[in-house]
């Protein structure tokens, strides 16, 4: 693990590396070079740290696995339990006391990058979180984990090694900063513009902007409403490249257990007004769920296919909040 002062360091001067697209001879292939560079890690980031680790929304062989989390990875946004932990973490806190990067709690700036570079109390996730519990014993994902600086310093050699100075600058320094501001938009932009299909009991947005630029993650308020769809959006026409990975994935069998969007969401029906965790009609039909009610309160339920009959319970209740099942793969 590096020292917190030297990943800031290193954060900000590939940050700040952006600018010298404009010392550079400019190509008009080098934005098909940023293009790729962009969206390949911006589907890693949120088919494997997202959807794959923090929401088991399929399931994927341990070689997939590998490659994907590898290229999530190289986006240089940490490793994938530390990310995926702590997006748990703002599911069960969503705008509220806890949340690690709300822009309601902690105001914007601190919410779109603040937590994420030097904040000591983000710096690493709780044993019991369901992340490290279920995924910190798999030796290539704990790797990657803890030596996260590789795949993305991997990269930036690979790019100057194919292309000098041109390749480094448009295919890894502006794409790396492109995609953080793509990233940390859905924790801060998400929470505050766009517009809201269900109403969540958090800020949640759906923003068709950030869903062109963060590979489908923009979709946020159909993702809060429903956090165990392998897709964010939930219709043919908004824009979800990651969805569409997922399921050429499954047709080629390199993926199964697909979650699906409930029919009775596109409905419209069932009570928009309660936040469902983590169910489907499919695999969890009689199973407990929880669903977020106001003022802090929480509403337990058992799922019969359609909405939840569900009876409020105080927050002392310690149970996670999420619904997971450990992965086999």
């Amino acid at each position: 693990m590096l020292p917190n002062i030297v990943q800031v360091s290193i954060f900000w001067t590939v940050q700040a590396s952006a600018i010298l697209t404009v010392a550079v001879p400019f190509r008009w292939a080098f934005i098909a070079l940023w293009a790729v560079s962009h969206f390949a890690r911006a589907i890693g980031l949120t088919l494997a740290f997202h959807r794959y680790f923090a929401h088991r929304a399929f399931k994927m062989n341990r070689v997939a696995r590998f490659v994907w989390t590898w290229i999530a990875t190289s986006a240089m946004q940490k490793g994938p339990i530390w990310w995926a932990g702590h997006h748990v973490n703002h599911h069960k806190y969503a705008d509220r006391e806890g949340d690690p990067h709300s822009p309601m709690v902690s105001g914007v700036y601190y919410a779109h990058i603040g937590w994420f570079l030097n904040d000591a109390k983000h710096d690493t996730v709780a044993p019991t979180n369901p992340v490290v519990r279920d995924f910190s014993k798999a030796p290539e994902i704990a790797f990657l984990d803890r030596y996260f600086f590789l795949p993305p310093l991997v990269l930036a050699v690979a790019m100057f090694a194919i292309g000098g100075l041109p390749w480094l600058v448009w295919g890894f320094c502006l794409p790396t900063m492109t995609l953080a501001h793509a990233t940390f938009a859905i924790n801060t932009v998400n929470h505050m513009f766009g517009t809201r299909r269900f109403e969540t009991h958090d800020e949640s947005r759906n923003n068709v902007l950030t869903a062109f630029f963060a590979a489908g993650e923009g979709w946020h308020n159909n993702h809060h409403r429903y956090q165990g769809a392998a897709r964010n959006g939930f219709y043919w026409w908004e824009f979800d490249p990651t969805w569409y990975v997922i399921r050429a994935m499954a047709a080629l069998r390199l993926a199964w257990d697909v979650h699906p969007v409930p029919p009775h969401l596109r409905r419209g029906a069932c009570g928009q007004g309660q936040a469902v965790e983590t169910h489907d009609d499919q695999h969890h039909r009689g199973n407990p769920v929880v669903v977020r009610a106001p003022r802090g309160n929480r509403v337990e339920g058992r799922c019969s296919g359609q909405c939840c009959a569900a009876t409020t319970k105080d927050t002392k209740d310690t149970k996670d909040t999420m619904s997971m099942a450990p992965s086999r793969s």
